[in-house]
């Protein structure tokens, strides 16, 4: 019965994976054959979005599998995990651009301060329902089915962190615009986005596996798509000039990449600590 099981989420785990890895190809043909859609909200991008996160619930259904789903807030005793899922990125944000000022690596337009935080407020408010589906996928399913298979940390953090960044791959291929592509080719952005989130996966295992919560990880995923992403690269505000951009962009510079990668390996080592802290008050004797 136990191998029985095991094959189970094995095979739905491997079904999952394939629709992920489609899902984005068949947008792309939605998109073809149906003509002027919106840029940017088209039903190909939006079956691109969905379709694993509605692979995953059927899923779950036919497997009459609710658990580790992480629907449940769980704030009590992780609004500190909360605060620092809100957190991570303006404080990577205000490192990488201030040295960037530092360096005189960027160009500064003008503009109100009211007027940019209401940027961030409309595009974490839009994105924290388009994360729902994301995470609800990337940290909702796909991590604790890997963790269901006994995968070692490191294995879960590539894994999923690749499926996640392939899941990407028609989004930069095809539907993203051209204005996006300056310095890197669309192919290259593939790539680089490969890397920088296997790297950003281990924050989100981990502070899933803290919390066992997927809430945090959506705050933190839209806090991303608002923050740093408008400063840089929607609203126009800075420009990165020369080679700094590689080096020092919040989103995806090699200082800020190796940062994420920090405080994941730094809130690893907290939720091992935290299990071993556990486990050691559960095997004390009982005393009166």
């Amino acid at each position: 019965m136990l191998n029985e099981n095991r094959a189970k989420q094995r095979n739905s785990l491997i079904i999952f994976v394939i629709v992920v890895l489609v899902s984005g190809w068949l947008g792309v043909w939605v998109h073809s054959i149906l003509p002027e859609q919106p840029e940017g909200n088209s039903l190909g991008m939006l079956l691109w979005l969905v379709l694993p996160f509605l692979t995953a619930i059927l899923i779950r259904v036919f497997n009459r599998d609710w658990k580790d789903m992480g629907i449940k807030p769980n704030f009590r005793g992780n609004i500190k995990w909360y605060l620092v899922s809100f957190a991570i990125y303006p404080l990577i944000t205000i490192i990488t651009v201030g040295l960037a000022l530092l360096f005189g690596g960027i160009k500064l337009s003008h503009i109100e301060m009211s007027a940019f935080l209401s940027l961030v407020a409309i595009s974490a408010g839009g994105n924290f329902i388009k994360n729902i589906f994301e995470e609800f996928t990337w940290r909702g399913y796909l991590t604790p089915k890997l963790m269901e298979l006994k995968m070692n940390d490191w294995l879960i953090y590539l894994i999923s962190g690749l499926v996640w960044a392939l899941w990407h791959a028609a989004y930069y291929m095809v539907f993203l615009p051209n204005e996006y592509f300056g310095s890197l080719s669309r192919m290259e952005m593939l790539l680089t986005g490969c890397v920088l989130m296997v790297c950003w996966t281990v924050m989100y295992v981990e502070i899933y596996r803290l919390t066992k919560s997927v809430w945090p990880c959506v705050l933190m995923h839209a806090i991303e798509d608002a923050f740093p992403t408008v400063l840089v690269a929607t609203s126009g505000i800075i420009t990165f000039l020369n080679n700094v951009d590689v080096w020092l962009n919040p989103i995806s510079g090699v200082m800020a990449t190796v940062l994420f990668l920090g405080i994941g390996l730094l809130l690893r080592s907290i939720r091992i600590k935290k299990q071993a802290n556990i486990k050691d008050f559960s095997n004390q004797p009982f005393t009166i």
